[in-house]
């Protein structure tokens, strides 16, 4: 049993407890299997938990702050990630300007038709990296023609 006791009250009447741990430790063998004895060990300043050896962040966070209770994961909140970008549509209008200027440049981004490129795009509204992207998403059009 270790000195420190993670379910002991804080400061200002939080009170965090850690639950079952999530971390999936069958899953390089395919299965699933949550963890958890709820009793951690000190390993060089970090609690590592007694009985599936994982530290407490893979643990659930239960805080009870001011006598309202919050579940969360520290694991989950610091890993949170920014939402995908919406992706680009073109009206087929633009679809069809584009096909058409990609065949006249062979359908590959040269360094020589770099100025041609650019003038192309800043008419059509666009950055160069945009059409560049589009370029690669669609260069099987070129294949299936030939």
């Amino acid at each position: 049993m270790s000195d420190i006791n993670p379910n002991q009250p804080l400061p200002m009447d939080e009170v965090v407890t850690y639950k079952e741990c999530w971390h999936n430790h069958a899953a390089a063998r395919g299965r699933v299997i949550y963890d958890g004895c709820l009793e951690y060990l000190v390993d060089q300043d970090n609690l590592i938990c007694a009985c599936c050896g994982c530290h407490r962040n893979f643990h659930r966070k239960h805080t009870i702050f001011n006598g309202i209770p919050e579940t969360q994961t520290l694991d989950r909140v610091q890993g949170m990630r920014p939402k995908r970008k919406k992706r680009t549509t073109f009206s087929s209008e633009q679809r069809n300007k584009l096909i058409c200027f990609a065949e006249s440049v062979g359908w590959k981004p040269r360094k020589d038709k770099k100025n041609e490129i650019q003038s192309f795009c800043s008419e059509m509204g666009m950055t160069r990296r945009m059409f560049l992207i589009w370029l690669s998403n669609n260069r099987h059009r070129a294949i299936k023609k030939a």
